[in-house]
């Protein structure tokens, strides 16, 4: 059955961001700001881009490891 299959997958799917959710928390706990970055980009999340990039700036050469990251980001990430 078609619909048992799409239940499936979309399942997956859900699972598969509740554990990116997860990570952005354990990230954002642990102070990994610049792979938090990264995830809460990729999880469309801008609230939450907006804070790490302003934790980012806080700390001790926050501003360069910023501009670094911010070159690595891919155009849609942009």
């Amino acid at each position: 059955d078609v619909t048992e299959i799409e239940e499936k997958e979309a399942q997956a799917k859900q699972e598969e961001q509740i554990l990116k959710e997860q990570e952005l928390s354990n990230l954002l706990h642990e102070k990994r700001y610049l792979k938090a970055l990264g995830l809460a980009i990729s999880l469309d999340r801008p609230h939450t881009v907006l804070t790490v990039v302003k934790a980012i700036l806080k700390e001790p050469e926050g501003r360069r490891h910023l501009e670094e990251n911010i070159v690595r980001l891919r155009k849609d990430q942009k």
